[in-house]
C-alpha cells in the first residue's frame, strides 16, 4: 500500500475497491450455503459473488508495483522499504492484539491479517536481486506462474473430476505467499498497457468462474464449504479477476468532487484502514454478534464501508501528526 506524492486517481479507486473488498471479506456474516451429505454443492449466489474479493490483496500488490518498479530505487531505499514494513508489523500487531484486544477488552484473536506487511517486506527485498538480474527474474516469474498457479489449477480439475480422492494435505499452495511476486511485476507491466474494456470485463467474469470451480471442487472433495477468498489469491481466477479491474481502473478519472475527495482520501489511507479494520470486526464480534452474524450484501457492504471510512480518519489524522512513521513509509524510501 505505497504512498506517492503525486496521487493517481486510477489508483487510489483501485485500492478503495481492494479495501472493500478486504473489509467485506473479513467482517463475514454473510450466508454461503450448507453442504449436505451425499448431495454436490454448487455456490448460491452469495457465495458466487464473494469470488471478487479474491482479488482485495492481489490488487494491492499490483498498485505497489505500478508505482515503485519505475522509479528504479537503489537497493537501499528498497530494503528500507521492507524493514520500515517489518516494524509496523511487529508495531501494531502488539498495540492492537496483546495490549489493546487481548488485555483491555479480554479478546483473544490472532489479527492474521498482518501477514500482508511481511510478505510485501519480502517482495520488496526479492525485487533487489530480481531487478538486477532480469534472467533471473524471468526464470522465477515464470516459476511462479507454474507453481503455485498453474499447480493450484490441476488439483482443482483433479478433484472436480476425483473428489472422493484420497488426497495429501497439499493440494493448494501460495508457496510461502510468493505469489506476490508476480502480482507486483504484473502493476508495473500492466502500468502503461492498455486493454479494451470489453476484455477487461471478459477477464473478470473467467476469474469469477475459476474462482467458482475451486470453490466447488474444494468444498465437494472438503465436505466444507471452501473459503474461495483468502486461499484462493495464488491461483488463476484471482489473477484474472485482479488483471482485469486493475486494467479497466487505472486510468479511470471522476470529475465529480465529492466522490473523487472520497476516494482519494480513502486511497490515501488504506494502510491505516488495513491495519486497524480488523480490530473493530472483533470488537462487534464480541460486543455485536447476533447483529453481524447473519447479513445481506447491502448491510455486510454498509458496515464495511463505515469500518473504512472510520479507520481512514483514524490514519490520516496519525499520518498528519509527529508519528506518521507508525504508519507511513517515510521519505527515505
Amino acid at each position: 500500500m505505497s504512498n506517492s506524492a503525486e496521487r493517481i486517481f486510477g489508483y487510489d479507486l483501485i485500492k478503495t475497491i481492494a479495501i472493500i473488498m478486504i473489509v467485506f471479506y473479513h467482517l463475514g456474516g454473510i450466508d454461503y450455503g450448507s453442504i449436505e451429505l451425499g448431495h454436490f454443492y454448487l455456490p448460491n449466489f452469495n457465495k458466487f459473488f464473494s469470488a471478487f474479493c479474491a482479488a482485495g490483496v492481489p490488487l494491492f500488490f499490483m498498485v505497489n508495483g505500478a508505482l515503485v518498479i519505475h522509479k528504479n530505487m537503489h537497493w537501499k531505499q528498497l530494503l528500507h522499504k521492507a524493514f520500515h514494513l517489518l516494524f509496523l508489523l511487529v508495531f501494531w500487531k502488539f498495540v492492537l492484539q496483546y495490549l489493546i484486544s487481548n488485555r483491555l477488552f479480554g479478546i483473544q484473536d490472532n489479527m492474521v491479517h498482518f501477514w500482508f506487511l511481511g510478505t510485501l517486506s519480502i517482495v520488496y527485498s526479492v525485487s533487489i536481486v530480481l531487478h538486477k538480474y532480469s534472467h533471473l527474474r524471468y526464470f522465477f516469474l515464470i516459476f511462479l506462474l507454474f507453481f503455485p498457479f498453474l499447480y493450484n489449477f490441476f488439483w482443482d480439475i483433479f478433484l472436480f473430476l476425483s473428489p472422493s480422492f484420497d488426497s495429501f494435505k497439499i493440494t493448494h499452495t501460495g508457496f510461502f505467499t510468493l505469489y506476490a511476486i508476480p502480482y507486483y511485476y504484473l502493476g508495473d507491466h500492466l502500468r502503461d498497457h492498455q486493454i479494451c474494456s470489453y476484455y477487461s470485463l471478459g477477464l473478470i467474469l473467467l476469474g469469477l468462474i475459476l474462482v467458482n470451480f475451486e470453490v466447488v471442487a474444494m468444498s465437494n472433495h472438503y465436505q466444507t464449504i471452501y473459503d474461495g477468498v483468502n486461499s484462493s489469491f495464488p491461483t488463476l481466477g484471482a489473477l484474472t479477476i485482479s488483471v482485469g479491474t486493475f486494467v479497466l481502473l487505472k486510468n479511470v478519472c471522476f470529475n465529480d468532487g465529492i466522490l473523487r475527495n472520497i476516494v482519494s482520501f480513502v486511497g490515501q489511507n488504506t494502510m491505516g484502514t488495513y491495519i486497524f479494520h480488523v480490530f473493530f470486526i472483533v470488537l462487534l464480534r464480541q460486543f455485536s454478534s447476533s447483529f453481524i452474524s447473519n447479513l445481506n450484501y447491502f448491510s455486510a457492504f454498509s458496515i464495511s464501508v463505515i469500518i473504512i471510512l472510520f479507520t481512514a480518519l483514524i490514519s490520516s489524522i496519525i499520518r498528519h501528526s509527529r508519528v506518521a512513521f507508525l504508519l507511513t513509509l517515510s521519505s527515505k524510501s
